[in-house]
């Protein structure tokens, strides 16, 4: 067996050392790119989640705070069930679009106005609230009903039928608070009775 030279020894583990070295490295690059694949596509699928779920929020605004008291009409025979043949609540109905921006702001306070009458008897009357979009399959309706701008109320009394038309937008929907009021109890301002809140129940005012 010849002999190996500690010279030829020597450059044979620097060679060693290179190449392990080097593998290392490649070692180490692959471990550190596999780690940003996994972070970037990580957070792509957040932001897309994210980016999915604002664009259906804004896409159909309304879902995303649809409220269980509320009956939501899609069609002329629904409107006619829920609203024209109701004979023992007063139907308060708000007319919409979804791509309306003062329908969106008046949104929640028409909610608010919802809930605060609410199963509320106390007069022996009570209210259901509805909702009517505007599209293909109620764009009749709105005709119709002459609905001259969204966003709109109509006010049905069980006996009297349509008694109010109003619209219900953030600067108007005090006014329609009040106006229920007097439907549903039979309070009301003086100065700012309806015309047919005595007609409906004799006095307007609070004894």
């Amino acid at each position: 067996m010849a002999d190996i030279s500690p010279k030829k020894l020597s450059t044979k583990f620097e060679h060693i050392m290179c190449h392990t070295f080097a593998l290392l490295q490649c070692i180490v690059l692959i471990i550190i790119l596999g780690s940003l694949e996994a972070f970037t596509t990580t957070n792509t699928c957040i932001k897309t989640s994210r980016g999915a779920s604002n664009l259906s929020a804004i896409a159909n605004p309304l879902k995303r705070r649809s409220r269980t008291n509320i009956i939501h009409v899609e069609s002329v025979q629904e409107y006619k069930e829920q609203v024209v043949n109701e004979k023992e609540c007063i139907s308060v109905v708000r007319f919409y679009s979804q791509y309306c921006k003062s329908c969106q702001a008046s949104e929640p306070h028409f909610y608010k106005l919802a809930s605060e009458f609410s199963n509320k008897d106390a007069s022996g009357i009570k209210v259901n609230f509805v909702e009517v979009p505007l599209n293909k399959n109620t764009s009749i309706l709105h005709e119709a009903l002459e609905v001259p701008s969204l966003p709109w109320t109509h006010i049905y009394h069980p006996d009297a039928g349509l008694v109010e038309e109003r619209a219900v937008s953030k600067k108007y929907i005090n006014d329609v608070r009040k106006c229920l009021r007097c439907y549903v109890y039979g309070e009301c301002d003086m100065d700012d009775a309806p015309w047919d809140c005595k007609e409906v129940y004799g006095e307007c005012a609070i004894e």
